[in-house]
């Protein structure tokens, strides 16, 4: 990786090593583009190797089984959310229904709770396995992503990448399609780990929040709005995201061998500096709209 895929600078620099804690054990250098301030994972799997490092039960947004505390706690916080997102769409969106896309549809709770409310849902994943799983489970007919960015369709009022993004090889590819198939008034809605919070400062290269290799770029606020733009959108906003501070720091302390209470107070106080800097979340939904062609 000779340049940064964002922005196309270089030289990029390496910052930490990061281990895969879920899968193979291989360990990764997590590299930084001196322009743009994002962060990419290094080497990246190629496409057609990636889905070896989502191979595992403990893999929690593809699986609904088990009973580790770990699990419990993504369960219980996916729970909340689902209604949370709900609301902010509908915020957002100054609607109670309309056409909404979802990127990462993973096992479907959040597709068809709102398709339950009265939107009209389409959802992508590039998870076979997942795909089958929603339609089993809440007949969704879930989309491939070839499918999704080869195919036409109607504009959607809200389009949503719940923690996708940064699983993407091509993220500027889905950001051009997604912008393309939205809505003059339409919002994009985009949650995405952030590696300037305070529990990634805790944790370093244990923070669970780099997750690599399954998580490709690293986003910080100030790159998350640089590559925005460059997408032809404009970011309204953020909204800070509670709960994954304490999730977060719960598996961090687990990968560094610490205790859940340690890792609860970090989650806490994470969210507490976070209270005077908006945009110190461990993790945050960025809001953005399509440029105005005026």
């Amino acid at each position: 990786m000779n340049r940064c895929p964002l922005c196309g600078s270089d030289p990029l620099t390496s910052v930490d090593s990061v281990k895969d804690h879920l899968v193979t054990g291989e360990v990764f250098e997590i590299v930084e583009c001196p322009t743009c301030d994002s962060r990419h994972t290094f080497p990246q799997p190629p496409e057609e190797e990636i889905d070896r490092y989502y191979e595992s039960e403990n893999y929690e947004p593809h699986s609904d089984r088990g009973v580790s505390l770990y699990g419990l706690a993504y369960r219980s916080i996916r729970g909340i959310m689902i209604g949370k997102k709900r609301k902010w769409i509908e915020r957002f969106t100054e609607r109670k229904d309309g056409r909404l896309l979802d990127i990462g549809c993973g096992t479907g709770e959040f597709a068809a709770s709102m398709r339950d409310s009265g939107w009209d849902v389409t959802c992508v994943d590039s998870s076979q396995k997942v795909r089958y799983e929603a339609l089993t489970r809440f007949g969704l007919e879930a989309l491939s992503p070839s499918q999704w960015l080869e195919a036409s369709s109607e504009p959607f009022d809200c389009i949503t990448f719940w923690h996708t993004l940064e699983h993407i090889h091509d993220p500027r590819r889905y950001l051009d399609t997604a912008r393309n198939h939205l809505k003059e008034k339409g919002v994009l809605l985009i949650g995405l780990p952030n590696f300037t919070a305070h529990d990634a400062k805790v944790y370093g290269n244990h923070w669970a929040g780099y997750d690599a290799p399954r998580h490709l770029t690293h986003f910080s606020p100030s790159s998350m709005e640089r590559f925005l733009s460059s997408c032809d959108l404009v970011m309204e906003g953020t909204v800070g995201l509670l709960y994954d501070a304490y999730y977060v720091s719960l598996l961090s302390a687990r990968y560094r061998g610490d205790g859940s209470l340690g890792a609860l107070w970090t989650g806490f106080i994470s969210n507490r500096k976070a209270r005077s800097e908006r945009k110190r979340y461990s993790s945050l939904i960025y809001v953005a709209r399509r440029k105005s062609i005026d």
